[in-house]
């Protein structure tokens, strides 16, 4: 199979100058607005309104609706988190505890070297998990306190 070359021609070149009579002033404006919040503006909302009869009614409902859900799905996950720390805290107790019953009752039986180890390293754990989580606490704290710091500034 062959490739064919093609040629191009070059273009021709433009004139940026026109003729006195053909000369134009050509404007260009641009108009933009910008609004954050769950609500329009109330002019906006006046429009609608005028639309539809009883519209800005329901669209409020419909933000306060809206809002309330929100804040509800908050508070259960809220609510969920604190219950699955109490778990978690309540289920490392007990798998500590018996690490350390454990190796405890191995030293007493003859096994020093096991119990040792047994014990110790659930005793590690516990300590290990504990203060990753007061970190890792802490830095959540911290980041959502700058993050409140930025949003205040604004």
């Amino acid at each position: 199979m062959k490739k064919k070359s093609k040629k191009f021609k070059k273009p021709l070149p433009v004139s940026t100058e026109m003729p006195d009579h053909k000369k134009h002033q050509i404007m260009a404006v641009a108009k933009s607005h910008l609004h954050a919040g769950p609500l329009p503006p109330p002019e906006v909302l006046i429009k609608y309104n005028e639309a539809v009869p009883n519209a800005a009614d329901r669209i409020i409902t419909m933000a306060e609706s809206q809002s309330a859900h929100r804040q509800q799905l908050e508070s259960e996950v809220v609510e969920s988190d604190v219950k699955n720390s109490r778990l978690g805290l309540l289920y490392g107790l007990i798998i500590g505890l018996t690490a350390v019953i454990g190796g405890t009752v191995c030293i007493v039986s003859g096994y020093e070297a096991g119990g040792s180890i047994l014990g110790s390293t659930g005793l590690t754990g516990l300590v290990g998990v504990f203060v990753y989580g007061s970190r890792s606490k802490r830095k959540e704290r911290e980041e959502r306190f700058k993050a409140e710091i930025a949003a205040n500034a604004t």
